[in-house]
């Protein structure tokens, strides 16, 4: 009598050639590359479409006044707190209208604001293309590669990060230099990489600022943009607050120095006088400021740059060559020794009201001086 079978027989499949299998990964990886490509211009249409985004520190006030009225104005101010507490567009108005030159400014100084910022805001202010605009007078500092910790997570420190922006960072961090094609310093990269001599900050940096720029062009927090832009409305006293009383960007800081605070600073005045070296621009600012130039050029206005009276810029050099466009430096207490006393100083970068109505005297008088002699271009 035959024994049943107990266990079924396994079929056991032979393995797919290796055809097979190429024609089975081929088009995943093409699905996978079209996703990715999709996925970017999605990312990059939105990027381009979406509205300017809500900023902080009176950022998106300026912006949306200035839009408003853009074709008002012939004469524009842009820099940092140095700027935006110190140069008043009415008596700079007032005083090159005298010299017979009239003209109507607009103040867009924001607080702690350089470049890489400034120019990107620059940027977005000349996609405007306000049609009046003749003269436009841009900060004159060094690039700047550090944000602060309680910083970095805020929309400042995200919004203008695009490619322009932080290839700029990331060759100056890499010492890469300006041309075309990147090349990198070997020593410094070693350096990054093992965290030695002054380069133990530089790796956390260009994680930062690479992170930074995926956000950006991402639209990381972007989608409350589009309701605030049609929703939302800048009350009078938010406006006035970062607009000023004559809604020229311009706002007032009287308060002076304590005698000990001006003491302080009569010492570290002297102090750096004293220092008779001089210091001149990387050529990663110089190149963000030819790109300024360039962009402000091309719009049929003028590009100047402005050194303010500042202490922390006193060996800041006032290049001339190779600059791309005239330098008016402020920046000197043997030139300029009213702009300077501690009478008129509220710190070592800024000057109180009556400091900054003289310090914006000189800027008109000495703009009018170079505009008839035709050094503007």
């Amino acid at each position: 009598m035959p024994v049943p079978e107990l266990a079924s027989k396994v079929q056991v499949e032979p393995p797919a050639p290796k055809a097979t299998r190429r024609k089975t990964l081929l088009p995943a990886v093409t699905n996978s590359a079209i996703a990715i490509i999709a996925f970017l211009i999605t990312c990059i249409g939105l990027h381009a479409v979406l509205p300017f985004p809500e900023i902080d520190d009176g950022v998106s006030q300026k912006f949306r006044f200035f839009a408003a009225h853009k074709d008002e104005f012939d004469t524009l101010f842009i820099g940092s707190s140095r700027i935006y507490f110190q140069i008043s567009p009415a008596i700079f108005d007032r005083v090159a209208r005298e010299s017979g030159l009239p003209t109507h400014s607009f103040n867009f100084g924001i607080g702690g604001m350089y470049l890489p910022e400034s120019g990107y805001l620059l940027e977005q202010i000349l996609k405007l293309k306000p049609r009046k605009l003749r003269w436009v007078f841009i900060e004159y500092d060094e690039l700047q590669t550090k944000w602060s910790p309680e910083n970095q997570t805020s929309r400042r420190a995200l919004y203008w990060a695009d490619w322009k922006r932080v290839s700029l960072l990331l060759r100056k961090f890499s010492d890469a230099g300006t041309a075309p094609i990147w090349l990198p310093n070997p020593a410094k990269l070693r350096d990054i990489m093992l965290r030695q001599k002054d380069e133990k900050n530089t790796c956390t940096l260009l994680t930062f600022y690479a992170g930074q720029l995926e956000k950006n062009y991402t639209n990381i927090a972007r989608a409350a943009d589009v309701p605030d832009y049609f929703l939302s409305r800048d009350t009078k006293k938010l406006r006035a607050s970062y607009l000023g009383a004559a809604s020229d960007g311009y706002v007032t800081r009287s308060h002076g120095m304590s005698p000990s605070q001006a003491e302080a600073y009569e010492r570290g005045l002297a102090a750096a006088m004293a220092q008779d070296s001089t210091r001149s621009l990387s050529p990663y600012a110089g190149e963000a400021y030819r790109q300024c130039a360039e962009e402000v050029r091309n719009l049929g206005a003028a590009p100047i740059f402005l050194i303010t009276p500042s202490t922390t810029q006193l060996n800041v050099a006032a290049e001339t060559d190779g600059v791309p466009a005239v330098v008016m430096a402020f920046n000197d207490p043997r030139v300029y020794p009213a702009l300077f006393r501690s009478s008129v100083r509220r710190d070592e970068q800024h000057l109180t009201k009556s400091g900054s109505e003289e310090f914006t005297r000189i800027v008109a008088a000495n703009f009018v001086d170079l505009a008839r002699a035709g050094q503007i271009k």
